[in-house]
C-alpha cells in the first residue's frame, strides 16, 4: 500500500463555543486514514481554506512522499497541521478493517469542508 498514491485528502471543520477542530480524512486506494487537531481557540469565526492550504502540497503522493513533506515543512506548517497529517498517513498506513465515520454525515455537520481532487 506505501506505493500507492494519495488520491483523497478531505478535511472538515467543525467548532463549538468559538473553538475550531479539524478532521483530516486521507485516501489511497481503496483505504481511508483519519487525524484530527484543535484548529484554533477562542475565535468566533475561522476561514478554513487558507488555514488548509498546505494540504494540496500532499495529493498525488505516495504515502512516504506525505510523510518525508510533512516532516520536512514542520518548521513553516508548525507541529499542529504536521502532527494532523502524520496521524492520518499512520492511521492510512496500518489500516486494518475499522468501522469508518460516515462522510455524509460529517459532510452535513460540519461547519464548513474541504476536498483536494
Amino acid at each position: 500500500m506505501n506505493a500507492e498514491a494519495i488520491s483523497g485528502i478531505q478535511l472538515y471543520h467543525f467548532s463549538k463555543e468559538n473553538c475550531h477542530y479539524g478532521l483530516l480524512s486521507m485516501t489511497s486506494g481503496t483505504h481511508t486514514g483519519w487525524g484530527e487537531c484543535v484548529i484554533a481557540i477562542d475565535v468566533p469565526y475561522f476561514d478554513i481554506v487558507p488555514w488548509a492550504n498546505f494540504l494540496f502540497r500532499l495529493n498525488k503522493l505516495s504515502l512516504a512522499e506525505a510523510r518525508h513533506t510533512a516532516l520536512a515543512n514542520r518548521s513553516v506548517w508548525g507541529d499542529t497541521k504536521t502532527g494532523l497529517v502524520l496521524m492520518a498517513l499512520s492511521n492510512l498506513s496500518s489500516k486494518a478493517e475499522e468501522e469508518q465515520p460516515d462522510p455524509d454525515i460529517l459532510f452535513q455537520t460540519s461547519r464548513s469542508y474541504l476536498s483536494v481532487l
